[in-house]
């Protein structure tokens, strides 16, 4: 058995490695006045880690945008941009149905994005636009309705219902009491 062991971990060992996945070619922090790419292997793989979901700020403030170029084996493989609030420590992106989702760099990440961002000069906040998503609209409840006898002699569905779980127990009864009777000695 041991030498099974071996045998599959020397043949998995010369076995070429699998495809890379795709990964964080470099971050590149814009302001109004220009640019700084972020290529530290350490700040690439923490953006890819992520840091963690938070909530939005209370207000808006300065930013700067964030490009994130993918990598897949060596080529290009697109992007998106983000943005990147320094004061705040946030970072806000676009999610599912055009929510914003709003995390928070951490470790090596913050610190490169802060030191990219420094010396730059950060997009208004009015250029931001609201940091909070609005709060759903209320509709008002449908006015209630009378219930009345169908015309023409139908019943309810509640009727339908009834007599269908009544005609159901009737069938139950009637193969219960089949199978005691197949039972007992004749």
């Amino acid at each position: 058995m041991r030498r099974v062991i071996v045998l599959a971990t020397l043949a998995a060992l010369a076995l070429p490695a699998g495809a890379s996945a795709k990964e964080v070619g470099a971050l590149t922090v814009c302001g109004s006045d220009g640019c700084k790419r972020i290529t530290a292997r350490a700040a690439l793989q923490g953006f890819m880690d992520g840091g963690y979901e938070t909530l939005a700020p209370r207000s808006s403030g300065p930013f700067f945008t964030v490009k994130v170029a993918m990598r897949h084996e060596g080529e290009d493989a697109g992007g998106w941009t983000v943005e990147y609030l320094r004061a705040a420590n946030l970072i806000r992106a676009t999610g599912d149905y055009s929510k914003h989702v709003w995390t928070r760099p951490a470790g090596v990440t913050a610190q490169a994005l802060r030191r990219a961002a420094r010396g730059l000069q950060p997009y208004p906040a009015e250029k931001l636009g609201p940091v909070r998503e609005p709060s759903p609209v209320a509709v008002e409840d449908p006015p209630a309705r009378a219930s009345r006898p169908a015309s023409g002699g139908g019943s309810s569905r509640l009727g339908l219902a009834g007599g269908g779980a009544g005609a159901a127990l009737v069938l139950v009864a009637g193969a219960l009491m089949a199978h005691r009777r197949r039972q007992r000695p004749g």
